[in-house]
């Protein structure tokens, strides 16, 4: 996710003077997390490479006591973990 620029700059070059001058530091071009995932006390708000993400989640579900059956698209969305072959893709 990129939509706040308080740690991820803007459209100007990494580590630029203009871009440090309109929005601070860009902590995502230093390489670290944004504050507020960082600094989140739930550890909730979480940041990072997507595979890490949903293996976190995924440790997360399982340790409250759910198993497999809530993973994946028709948890999420309702209906079937399957992709048609209709336009879209949609089930």
């Amino acid at each position: 996710m990129d939509k706040c620029t308080y740690c991820a700059g803007g459209p100007e070059e990494n580590h630029s003077i203009a871009e440090f001058r309109k929005y601070g530091r860009n902590r995502i071009a230093e390489g670290k997390l944004p504050a507020c995932a960082e600094m989140c006390s739930t550890k909730a708000l979480l940041a990072g490479d997507a595979a890490v993400i949903a293996k976190i989640y995924k440790t997360r579900v399982v340790t409250r006591g759910k198993g497999e059956e809530i993973w994946g698209w028709a948890m999420a969305y309702g209906g079937s973990d399957k992709v048609s072959d209709q336009p879209g893709g949609k089930a």
